[in-house]
């Protein structure tokens, strides 16, 4: 089987990442991913081949196309600097699929979202409504919640249309025991075409070595560990600020060990703030990216963290205990990390626990007197059965 996989992240790396996951699972099949984001430095697997289109992201109120090194430094696009990258793009995106007449386009969220990206698909739809391609079966992968959007019922009509005209499946990367497209899609019945629940999409943990992660870290079995992180670092970078004040304040009453990685897209100027803020500590570790995050993760007592997406089904895979700050900007990862709040797989941290002192102390209670871990039933299986529907297909 053929797959070509287009990914587009904007902000954070979360849709890529998982994206990477379900590519990671096609092994034995023949895969091209497709990514428009700023680069991401990582080695694929053999059986996976990457095309890069000219990067473009967006700004955090997703209404400007903007450009982002891999040092997170952002350079707004003049009118005529954004159409030529959108034809270059356009042309290299159709020239592949043209090249490879896949079996599969696995297109990541839109038409659920990304509709800014409209420009560079809307023509491959048409060429493949044309049987431009003509064994080729176009898939959407979109997660379990839909940000809001500001007029509901025009968003529902428009992927409504593209959905049940151009597309031949969808597959819904959730466990409906937790949570249902229909919490953010009503009008989900109206989809024409097979609706698949997969199963959440994390890596799971074969062969990881606490212990190992531990050594190389040089922390004692017996040391309580905490590790922060925050995605790729493009948002609220105070969470690691606070993280890191109040594992100073703690240190002096509980010892232990914090690893904060503050993602490769947060701004330099930031990250060198952190870095200089923690120097004096040496039970604190700063890194910009952890390849292997759920080894790091399945080491550690207590993690901290934004409650996205790949980052609390990491937690779940490895049954760490996490502290979650929900992006609230939208919906997504409140509604999530509150339904996992009820089975008792995390704890919403609120904005009066982030200060220092608050969260100095909430700490110090979870280190100290462990939560029991988490006895859910989450399916987890998610890039296995994405794997075996496409095959199906």
């Amino acid at each position: 089987m053929r797959v070509v996989h287009y990914c587009q992240h904007v902000l954070g790396m979360g849709h890529f990442f998982r994206s990477l996951e379900i590519d990671k699972a096609l092994a034995g099949h023949d895969v091209t991913l497709i990514t428009g984001g700023t680069p991401v430095s990582i080695s694929y697997p053999d059986h996976v081949q990457v095309v890069e289109l000219p990067s473009l992201s967006m700004d955090e109120e997703f209404g400007t196309f903007i450009r982002k090194d891999t040092k997170g430094n952002k350079q707004v696009l003049t009118e005529q600097e954004l159409e030529s990258i959108k034809k270059q793009r356009t042309a290299i995106l159709i020239e592949t699929i043209k090249k490879l007449q896949p079996d599969i386009f696995l297109v990541e969220l839109f038409p659920f979202g990304r509709k800014q990206f409209s420009f560079e698909l809307m023509p491959v739809l048409e060429l493949a409504k044309q049987h431009a391609f003509p064994n080729m079966q176009i898939v959407c992968s979109v997660r379990d919640i839909l940000v809001e959007k500001t007029n509901q019922k025009k968003f529902e009509e428009r992927v409504l249309n593209i959905l049940n005209t151009y597309f031949d499946a969808v597959l819904v990367h959730t466990d409906p025991e937790v949570i249902t497209l229909e919490a953010t899609f009503p009008r989900i019945n109206e989809i024409k075409i097979p609706v698949f629940n997969t199963g959440y999409i994390t890596p799971l943990p074969h062969d990881i070595n606490p212990e190992a992660v531990r050594k190389s870290l040089s922390i004692a079995s017996d040391m309580p560990f905490i590790l922060g992180s925050i995605g790729s670092g493009s948002v609220h970078p105070e969470i690691i600020e606070n993280l890191a004040a109040a594992s100073i304040q703690l240190n002096t009453s509980t010892p232990h060990a914090l690893l904060i990685s503050t993602g490769p897209f947060m701004q330099p100027e930031v990250q060198k703030r952190i870095r200089e803020s923690c120097a004096p500590h040496p039970h604190i570790t700063v890194t910009d990216f952890i390849p292997d995050f759920i080894s790091y993760l399945s080491a550690a007592d207590l993690s901290l963290s934004m409650a996205g997406y790949n980052t609390t089904m990491n937690l779940l895979a490895v049954n760490t205990f996490g502290l979650v700050h929900p992006f609230d900007q939208n919906r997504e990862q409140r509604m999530r990390s509150t339904n996992l709040e009820q089975l008792g797989a995390l704890k919403i941290l609120e904005q009066d626990d982030m200060i220092p002192d608050n969260l100095s102390s909430m700490l110090n209670q979870y280190l100290n007197h462990p939560a029991p871990p988490p006895q859910h039933q989450v399916d987890l299986q998610g890039a296995a059965e994405s794997v075996r529907i496409l095959e199906n297909l």
